[in-house]
């Protein structure tokens, strides 16, 4: 299932309500579903603050194979490979240099499977959550 909006945070809460209503709808484990709502929302966070730096567009696909949940987030922001990032420093705020960089400390510990690929008109991010499909409906 796919979903297409502009990148903006006023958005958010629409994707989050896609997110949930589609996995639910593929038959995903419903202890799964606030993670998957977690990962999707700090990965599409991360695009719109840091990959646009203004207008752009999301587009979310969600799809099951075998029983596991892929997630795609394609946007045509700045080529951006989370696997390149250094590990996150997860001292308290007032002890680091950088306030920020937990989405992807978070993307990584509730996915099992986050990849990324430069396409043509941008990036494409999927991540994988395995063995969360309770009923193949497709």
């Amino acid at each position: 299932m796919l979903l297409k909006l502009k990148a903006d945070l006023k958005n958010l809460s629409q994707i989050r309500d896609f997110v949930a209503d589609t996995a639910a709808d593929l038959g995903v484990a419903p202890g799964s579903l606030e993670d998957l709502r977690l990962a999707v929302d700090e990965a599409v966070t991360n695009i719109i603050t840091h990959g646009y730096g203004g207008p752009g567009d999301i587009e979310l696909e969600l799809g099951v194979e075998a029983s596991d949940l892929f997630v795609r987030i394609r946007d045509h922001a700045e080529s951006f490979d989370p696997s390149l990032a250094q590990t996150t420093d997860l001292r308290p705020p007032g002890e680091r240099d950088n306030p920020g960089g937990y989405g992807l400390f978070l993307m990584r510990s509730v996915m099992d499977e986050i990849a990324h690929r430069k396409i043509e008109t941008g990036n494409e991010l999927t991540m994988i959550k395995r063995d969360v499909v309770l009923n193949k409906i497709h």
